[in-house]
């Protein structure tokens, strides 16, 4: 892997882009450790650096190539973190919402719309609500069936303008939990873009099922760290030979070891033994490992959902892990 010839010219014209951008011009399309290092690495032989730092932020980040003298450099990991580097985790934001990003795919009205034809697109998308949209960046509010039916209690529902209330609208690049007071006193969100347009929406259940997809991985590592610990007892039942297995010289028992410092207790074949398992190591080992860059790539970057591969991954190392350690 070389420089890109976009970055050629970065020591004297700084390029601006996103994390994403940066990403695909070394032909990478997410982050782990070793792809950042090893970008980073490239960067800092041609006396670049990227700023903010590469390991942070979402996928459409905006980051700055430019001159090594330019930008901070990162602080080191300390020694106890096992050299698991350990940038602050991404927030979740709006955009992480699929819904919020439905582009032209958002179903609308338009001001000059007939009540019935709210009802029939309401009815036939099995929507609650519709955006009235005058243009692409004009939101001149909502009809929803709650709209339809104040309209009807208060004498007056002839007309769209008549179920039309106003509309609550967020930026993409909001931090989601920001939004949950929006929701809970609107029920729904519309979102603005980068470019001011009307790109999609969140409701209540979009939160739930976002909610569910991004938390997801978290709470199966979760349960796959607590089995694994679980399995370190067993294997180093003295502090000593904790200490020695894992490289850490300050744990005192296995909830004070990083997932890696873990892998290195399940590298040792003699503590490996101890469990009695009748599978294969190395190939037990290799799945660790994958695990583990699933890990940090959930634990401090969360550029995007994890693939179907990866989901299906920590589902089957997971149940392996009750089968063995239930």
């Amino acid at each position: 892997m070389s420089l890109p010839p976009e970055l050629q010219n970065a020591a004297s014209r700084p390029v601006a882009l996103t994390v994403r951008k940066l990403l695909g011009l070394f032909g990478e399309r997410s982050r782990d450790f070793e792809v950042v290092g090893r970008i980073e690495s490239i960067l800092t032989g041609a006396g670049l650096a990227c700023e903010p730092p590469l390991r942070q932020g979402q996928l459409d980040s905006p980051v700055t190539v430019g001159p090594t003298g330019g930008v901070p450099e990162p602080e080191a990991a300390e020694e106890e973190t096992g050299g698991e580097d350990m940038p602050t985790p991404a927030a979740i934001r709006v955009a992480d919402v699929p819904s919020a990003r439905l582009g032209d795919q958002l179903v609308s009205l338009k001001p000059g719309h007939d009540l019935d034809y709210a009802r029939w697109l309401m009815s036939h998308n099995r929507f609650s609500q519709l955006p009235v949209l005058s243009g692409a960046t004009v939101l001149k509010g909502v009809v929803s069936w709650k709209s339809i039916a104040l309209a009807h209690a208060r004498g007056k529902c002839t007309t769209l303008a008549d179920a039309t209330e106003t509309a609550e609208v967020v930026r993409v690049g909001d931090d989601l939990l920001t939004v949950l007071p929006a929701l809970q006193d609107y029920g729904c969100v519309f979102v603005r873009d980068e470019d001011e347009k009307i790109c999609g929406l969140v409701t209540a259940a979009d939160m739930s099922l976002a909610f569910g997809a991004l938390t997801g991985p978290y709470l199966r590592l979760g349960e796959i760290e607590r089995r694994l610990r679980r399995c370190v007892e067993r294997m180093c039942p003295t502090v000593e030979q904790l200490r020695t297995a894992s490289g850490n010289n300050k744990a005192d028992g296995p909830e004070h070891l990083m997932l890696g410092q873990i892998q290195q207790v399940f590298k040792k074949p003699d503590r490996w033994a101890k469990l009695g398992w009748s599978i294969h190591h190395d190939y037990f080992y290799e799945e660790l490992d994958a695990v583990r860059k699933i890990r940090n790539e959930v634990a401090h970057f969360r550029p995007s959902p994890l693939t179907r591969e990866q989901l299906e991954r920590l589902e089957k190392f997971a149940g392996m892990l009750r089968d063995f350690q239930p």
